[in-house]
């Protein structure tokens, strides 16, 4: 591989669950979609409640949960709060926190 090439590297999947499922967690997403792009990085999203992780989790392998509203079982996926993030308190401990996951994912294709 040339030095400039770059490893091609498979979209981030991040499941975003607020308390219904719908709107805040559709704020979410956009929201982690424009900073990971801005970050370099490519994100598939999709939105759930809490109840609903379970079976998103059977549907499609996610790399992370963003959550608004607690979830009981996480189904071994690394979640953390975004809660902060969403409304834009503490936004730089979240963005250390969302590289910090990151670099422990496989991207490679």
């Amino acid at each position: 591989m040339a030095h400039n090439e770059r490893i091609p590297m498979r979209p981030i999947r991040i499941l975003c669950v607020c308390g219904s499922g719908t709107a805040t967690s559709a704020m979410l997403s956009a929201k982690l979609r424009d900073v990971l792009d801005e970050l370099g990085y490519a994100a598939e999203t999709d939105e759930t409640n809490p109840p609903g992780v379970a079976i998103a989790s059977t549907i499609h392998p996610w790399d992370l949960i963003a959550y608004t509203s607690p979830v009981e079982d996480t189904c071994g996926i690394p979640a953390f709060n975004a809660t902060g993030f969403l409304v834009g308190i503490g936004e730089e401990e979240f963005l250390g926190q969302l590289k910090r996951l990151i670099k422990g994912l496989d991207l490679t294709d």
